[in-house]
């Protein structure tokens, strides 16, 4: 927690096997992952290798226990090439995107 008694949030970057979003979907939302996007990603040498790439947004204090249970979720898929690593957004946000991103700034 910092100074103003607000947890900080991160941006959590996930990358997993072509339709597998639903399943990480809903397991983060148990982890109270407030709002998340995801798009289609394609390598740079197999033009064929498709992967869906998340972009969440995490309170600090749910990130250990996130990353933990996508590394068991990432052992059970087949391709187990799939990634997880997050990025701190305070330096890059004013308090009231804070509040919209962090569902009102509750705890």
């Amino acid at each position: 927690m910092n100074d103003k008694g607000l947890t900080k949030i991160y941006l959590m970057v996930i990358t997993i096997p072509k339709g597998k979003k639903e399943i990480i979907a809903d397991m983060l939302s148990r982890h109270d992952v407030v709002a998340y996007a995801q798009t289609m990603a394609r390598g740079s040498i197999d033009k064929g290798y498709t992967k869906n790439l998340m972009f969440c947004i995490i309170k600090e204090d749910r990130i250990k226990d996130a990353i933990l249970a996508l590394e068991d979720r990432f052992k059970s898929f087949r391709s187990n090439i799939s990634m997880v690593y997050t990025i701190p957004l305070d330096s890059i946000i004013g308090v009231s995107s804070y509040i919209t991103l962090s569902n009102g700034g509750n705890k």
